[in-house]
């Protein structure tokens, strides 16, 4: 299926715009798409109203959800406090999620195109003690991708994950500073990624329409 012509400068919804990595990330796509920067005080994802709002007033083409929470907890340490922590991560990660995908495809599907791209992480498949809820969380974009991928295809509109290492911004800096040094050494290229270089794979997932369904690694070369 062609990309609809009509459509010229795509309208980005960039949620989760306001933080570090995704603030960095809407100064390059501004200056090829017009991107609306979106943080909790302008639409809480976790909540179904607000975002059904968001996209009934603004006609969106690409849809990017950078939003997330993490929470490290050892999974034998929850207790009833800490679980209403696990509970808060899962009602964005996963509930916002949900809330973004089920208000924006509708409006998609009538327009017969549009492109969804969710952040997931390497956690998703390395596992590293303390971050099982998040993990879980990441896996779980991983693969409702997939279906929204298959439902979706037939209507000009793809989805894809991107599962990122650690990259130069974002909640990499809310790691400590003596892990962080000792973390950029386990990365085969010794070093975190750009955000000029996530710019170009998200820019190649909205001009190419035939990669759907997928999850790309940006990781540096970290594979196990």
């Amino acid at each position: 299926m062609e990309e609809n012509k009509s459509i010229t400068i795509k309208n980005v919804a960039l949620f989760g715009g306001t933080g570090g990595l995704g603030s960095s990330l809407g100064k390059e796509l501004s200056k090829k798409y017009n991107v609306f920067p979106l943080g909790t005080k302008d639409v809480d994802i976790s909540n179904i109203e607000q975002v059904q709002a968001f996209f009934d007033n603004n006609e969106i083409d690409i849809v990017l959800n950078f939003s997330g929470i993490n929470y490290d907890c050892f999974m034998h340490k929850y207790d009833a406090e800490k679980l209403n922590k696990a509970e808060e991560l899962i009602n964005v990660n996963i509930n916002g999620t949900n809330n973004i995908l089920t208000s924006c495809l509708p409006k998609l599907r009538e327009r017969g195109y549009g492109r969804i791209i969710l952040i997931s992480s390497v956690l998703a498949e390395m596992p590293i003690i303390s971050t099982g809820v998040y993990a879980g969380c990441k896996g779980y974009l991983d693969s409702i991708a997939k279906t929204v991928a298959l439902e979706n295809a037939a209507k000009g509109i793809t989805c894809n994950t991107l599962q990122l290492g650690y990259f130069d911004g974002g909640l990499t800096y809310k790691i400590p500073e003596e892990f962080r040094n000792k973390l950029v050494k386990t990365i085969p290229m010794k070093r975190f990624g750009s955000i000029q270089e996530l710019y170009k794979v998200i820019d190649t997932l909205i001009e190419v329409e035939y990669i759907t369904g997928t999850n790309i690694k940006i990781n540096g070369g970290v594979y196990f």
